[in-house]
Parts: C-alpha cells; sequence; structure tokens
C-alpha cells in the first residue's frame, strides 16, 4: 500500500460542517460566484475562460498557452469542468433536469436524467471514495492501536482477504459499506447529532452500531488531523458560452435564486428546493463557480433577464490594441485597429468595435496577402452586418482604398423613352476593391 497523506488527501474534499462538528465555515475567497465576461466580438471572452477556470481551481495559470490548454483539458476530462452554449431552443431538461426516452432491447421507458449544472453539483459534492479507503488502510497498518471502544469492549480492527474490515466481536463491514457510511457524516451538518439510525439499509442491520462508532472514530481522527485555517474544497467550473443568447428563466427555472451566494450550501442563509421531476432535495454548492461569456454586438442583450443581471459580476473586456504593436509591411496593425474602432465607435457606438482577436494570427512576419484575408473574410463581413449593408457607412470607416464607390447614370442604363418616374437621377454602385494596397492601410492609419 502506497503511503498517503491523510491531510492532503482531506484538505480536497473535506465539506462545510456547522461549528459543533470542530470544522469551521468554508471561508469565500475573492473569485465571484457567477461572473460573466462581456464585450465586443473578438476580444478574447471565451479565449479568458480558460485563464479564469484555472486561476479558481489551481491558483495559477501557466504563462504558456499550450500548457494552459493541455491543464484546462485535464479538468475537463477529470470533470472538474463543464463547457456549454446557450440558444434560444435550449432548456430547462438539459440544464437542471428532465424526462426522458430511452430505448433498451426495443423496450421504450421514460426516465428522470439530470442536465449538465445538475450533474455538476452533484459531482461537486462527491468525495474519493477510494483515496478514502486507502487513507483508512494506510492508518491501520501505520499505527499501533486499532481499537475503539463500544459499551466499555475494546474492539480491534484489521483489514480482511477482500480489503474489508473486520472486528474482533465478530462484526465485519465491506469496504463498499464502509464508504457509504462515511459518506454519511461527510453529509451531515452536526456529527453530534448522529446515531446508528442514521446508516440504516448499510449492511447488516445487527452491526449498524459497530458501524456507527467504527466510522466515527475514523472520520474524527481525521478531522483533527487537519488545520481547519486551511479547509480549502475543490472548486467547480461551468462555463456557459453566449449566455445571454437563452432563455434566462426558461433553462434556469428556479435555480436563479439558488446560485446567489448567500443561498448556496453552507451559507448563512442557504436554500434548498424540491426539483419538480425527480421530486430531490436540491442546492448549489459553494465550490461551484459559474463563468458566462457575452457578446455586446448581439442585440438580444437588450432582452437579458433582469434576475440575472442581478446576480452576476460583470466584467467588460473591450480590445486591446497593445496586443498588435508590430508592422506587417510597415503597416502598424495597432494604429489600423485603433483608427477603425474610433470610426465605427463615431458611427454605431463602443459595443460595436472590432476585438484584436480578429488579427492574432498575424505576426511581424506575416505577408500583405495574409492581412488582406482578414480584411476581406472577416473585419469588412463584420462592418456589413453592424451597419446593416449601408456601404456608404463602411466607406466612411475603411476609405476608398478598400471600398469603391462609383457613380451610374440612368441614360447609360435606360432608354430615353423610358418613364423615369421611378428612376433615381443619382446612384451609386459599392464594391469591395479588388486588392488592398499597402498605401490604403497606410493612409487608413493616419493620425491613430
Amino acid at each position: 500500500m502506497d503511503n498517503i497523506d491523510t491531510k492532503s488527501l482531506y484538505i480536497d474534499f473535506l465539506k462545510i460542517k456547522d461549528a459543533s462538528s470542530g470544522l469551521k465555515k468554508r471561508e469565500i475567497n475573492s473569485f465571484s460566484f457567477n461572473q460573466i465576461l462581456y464585450g465586443p466580438p473578438g476580444t478574447g471572452k471565451t479565449y479568458n475562460t480558460i485563464n479564469r477556470a484555472l486561476e479558481i481551481i489551481d491558483g495559477v495559470v501557466p504563462q504558456n498557452r499550450s500548457e494552459a490548454k493541455a491543464r484546462f483539458e485535464e479538468l475537463s476530462s477529470a470533470g472538474q469542468i463543464e463547457f456549454v452554449t446557450f440558444h434560444q431552443s435550449y432548456g430547462y431538461e438539459e440544464f437542471v433536469e428532465g424526462i426522458k426516452a430511452n430505448t433498451v432491447d426495443g423496450q421504450i421507458s421514460y426516465d428522470v436524467e439530470g442536465g449538465v449544472f445538475k450533474k455538476l453539483c452533484n459531482e461537486s459534492l462527491k468525495v474519493d471514495a477510494e483515496s478514502i479507503l486507502k487513507a483508512l488502510d494506510n492508518y491501520l497498518q501505520n499505527n499501533d492501536s486499532h481499537d475503539f471502544v463500544i459499551k466499555d469492549n475494546i474492539i480491534d480492527i484489521t483489514i480482511n482477504q477482500n480489503n474489508g474490515y473486520n472486528f474482533s466481536n465478530h462484526h465485519s463491514i465491506s469496504r463498499e459499506n464502509a464508504y457509504k457510511c462515511m459518506q454519511v457524516f461527510f453529509s451531515a451538518k452536526d456529527i453530534e447529532s448522529l446515531s446508528a439510525e442514521d446508516l440504516r439499509g448499510i449492511g447488516a442491520e445487527s452491526h449498524r452500531y459497530t458501524y456507527f462508532h467504527f466510522i466515527k472514530k475514523f472520520y474524527t481522527l481525521l478531522v483533527d488531523s487537519i488545520d481547519n485555517t486551511n479547509l480549502k474544497d475543490k472548486n467547480y467550473i461551468l462555463i456557459i458560452d453566449e449566455i445571454n443568447r437563452g432563455n434566462i428563466s426558461k433553462i434556469f427555472g428556479e435555480l436563479i435564486t439558488l446560485i446567489e451566494p448567500s443561498k448556496r450550501l453552507g451559507a448563512d442563509e442557504e436554500i434548498k428546493l424540491r426539483l419538480p421531476y425527480s421530486n430531490d432535495e436540491f442546492g448549489v454548492p459553494c465550490n461551484l463557480y459559474i463563468i458566462g461569456t457575452m457578446n455586446t454586438a448581439d442585440r438580444s442583450i437588450a432582452l437579458m433577464d433582469t434576475a440575472l443581471r442581478r446576480r452576476f459580476e460583470f466584467v467588460e473586456m473591450m480590445p486591446d490594441a497593445e496586443l498588435l504593436d508590430f508592422e506587417i509591411e510597415s503597416i502598424n496593425l495597432k494604429a489600423l485597429l485603433n483608427k477603425i474602432n474610433a470610426r465605427v465607435e463615431y458611427l454605431y457606438d463602443r459595443d460595436h468595435t472590432i476585438g484584436h482577436a480578429y488579427f492574432m494570427d498575424l505576426n511581424a512576419e506575416s505577408s500583405l496577402e495574409e492581412l488582406n484575408a482578414i480584411m476581406r473574410n472577416k473585419i469588412i463581413p463584420l462592418l456589413q452586418e453592424y451597419f446593416y449593408d449601408d456601404w456608404e457607412k463602411i466607406r466612411l470607416v475603411l476609405n476608398d482604398g478598400f471600398i469603391l464607390k462609383r457613380e451610374l447614370k440612368a441614360k447609360n442604363i435606360f432608354d430615353e423613352s423610358i418613364d423615369d418616374e421611378y428612376i433615381e437621377e443619382d446612384k451609386f454602385l459599392y464594391s469591395v476593391c479588388d486588392d488592398f494596397e499597402v498605401e490604403s492601410y497606410q493612409r487608413l492609419c493616419q493620425n491613430s
């Protein structure tokens, strides 16, 4: 058996207890339980959710992006991070719980299944069964005294050949049932109020009294070995991309109340609600964090649920031209983005500026053709969307070097004899230039 440090094992998964159990309430850290990163498109909102998640879970973010991404994937695979994207068809059934049809051997059954949020909440309340039992094995193998007292009788504990536990009063408990008993203690707020009756249904009924005193002894040893001032939960993260695109009332339902810091499990005003499908009593744990992203250019923000706004902390993320402080063929990318955004903000508003992320694949070694491709395939289509194909405003943003304006004469198109009641005297045709020259960029960057 590997030597296991009991303190390091339990510092991650001991749960909130009342003062009567000998443990202090969990101290809330400086991270907001519910936060939304918001800003124009391309400002790195989704990109930064990785950093935020790692900061909350590990307390540190690797400087190397590949290492950070690898760690994020590792935590996702381990079940500590979940990522979902809201949309108009997303509902309570996918997020919390719902009734779903399942087919087994041609037979259809309708079962209540938990959604991503409920599953993550339940996961965050779990303790590691194997680690608990390894810690117990380690204690039994490395301590001279393995006994405890029941009604003045000293009972000795040994590990049996099935990795369960034998007692000198001829009772025994399997490894699985020992963990189930331990879970009762971990889930209790007041350990002193527990009794053998709380272990009803676990193992042999006639052995329940022995089980209770055995688990209570081991649990007390574990609690006493931990420095309460360093008590820390294992944190879990739910990332919700495009959070404003979903119907918040429909998706969150009654959970909109439970996610408040003061209403979470273990908080002073803890609230549990009974879920409508499973009839389970449900609360949101204090070690679950929600990180959302929101695109301010999406007009659905105006319809965003007020209750959600009140329960989330909003972190603005705007374009950062400093990240583009380099040149491509004498074109300064920082000046280019600043000038485009200054004009967009003047003609529209700051929520519709253009993020630096559109240019982040470029560097000082990139070619003019690569920059042209981004302008043609990403920036100009985005401006079309912003200005509803008002090409005159797009031309004002980018200058003539990118958008060509050509006047059309009615007499050159129609017969002179045609009724001109619906023919405009002046008509202009706009088109994207075939090539974007260096001079066009430099002219756009002037006075930036």
